[in-house]
């Protein structure tokens, strides 16, 4: 079980499962396949906590025992779905919550950006009194790059403060961006008029490297971007440049194109930038829910009863 930091223990299935196998609670990182190997001897399903933990076909080999992986949430990313169909191992997910903690973490950021708390918090440590003016979010213009689940909440918060509101998408229509208060525009319209960007779209080919040198040169001057969906969706290297020379005024980044973000990473060096540790699902209500919920999908395996199965096909006789 990848527990996140004692998370997993706090639900009520967690005593049902004690109660019907041996449970242990994984705190640690496995760094390499020996230590994977060696955890994973004798073990019948493992609970993962989103994409922590990489179960490739190399990986899958080292579990010789394996029959379940319980998932929390319903990506597949760090998962190789015909290897683990291919070796018997079936893969389920718990359904996605509303991503009401990942719209308040964007606006979180938004705020911090806005106003420089993480700069005057850390000063305060320092000086007497910081004298450091923010900006106000009235009046701006928020862009929004993908208005689903998250986006449109992010869309709708935004008219609280009377702010013009447009919205970018590969399949979002003019009546769908009015009813989340926003205004259907181009990508590049969004990048030049908006003075927020926030980005609130999958991970997926078409996505990957989708803000780069040129779509952040649009940008106006000044501009802040944040990003609370996946990290290679922005160029990694466009982003620096654009921050170091100070074309953007900041950015507020909760992923990265490698996790954990590296200690020598440049981004670690910036002071126009907030940094957090992909905590846009981390809430203990999101995460006590996930965790009951993934618990369940292994109790309902040891009753002969699957639920939620990416490949039901596994079971096929």
């Amino acid at each position: 079980m990848d527990d996140y930091e004692g998370m997993a223990t706090r639900v009520p299935a967690f005593e049902k499962l004690k109660a019907r196998a041996e449970v242990t609670v994984m705190t640690r990182r496995l760094g390499t396949n020996e230590e994977l190997a060696q955890a994973l001897q004798g073990v019948h399903a493992l609970l993962l906590m989103r994409e922590r933990t990489r179960f490739l076909d190399e990986q899958l080999s080292l579990a010789p025992s394996l029959k379940l992986i319980s998932q929390t949430g319903k990506t597949t990313s760090h998962l190789d779905l015909p290897a683990a169909t291919r070796r018997g191992v079936a893969i389920a997910f718990t359904p996605s919550d509303s991503g009401t903690s990942t719209v308040e973490l964007t606006w979180g950021l938004i705020f911090a950006l806005l106003r420089h708390i993480p700069e005057v918090d850390r000063r305060m440590r320092q000086e007497v009194w910081p004298a450091v003016a923010g900006n106000t979010l009235e009046g701006k213009t928020i862009g929004v790059i993908g208005l689903g689940r998250i986006g449109k909440e992010v869309a709708r918060i935004a008219q609280a403060f009377r702010t013009r509101v447009l919205a970018t998408g590969k399949t979002l229509t003019d009546e769908r961006a009015r009813q989340a208060g926003a205004e259907r525009v181009s990508l590049e319209t969004l990048l030049k008029e908006s003075d927020i960007v926030t980005i609130h779209v999958p991970l997926r080919q078409e996505t990957r490297g989708l803000i780069g040198e040129k779509e952040l040169a649009l940008m106006k001057p000044g501009a802040i971007l944040i990003n609370t969906a996946r990290g290679p969706i922005v160029s990694e290297t466009a982003l620096l440049h654009a921050l170091e020379k100070g074309h953007l005024g900041g950015a507020g980044l909760d992923v990265y194109d490698e996790e954990p973000l590296p200690m020598e990473h440049p981004l670690r060096r910036l002071n126009n930038v907030v940094l957090l540790s992909h905590r846009g699902y981390a809430a203990v209500e999101i995460l006590c829910k996930r965790y009951e919920l993934a618990m369940e999908n292994i109790l309902n395996f040891l009753d002969g009863r699957p639920t939620n199965l990416h490949n039901p096909e596994v079971l096929s006789p």
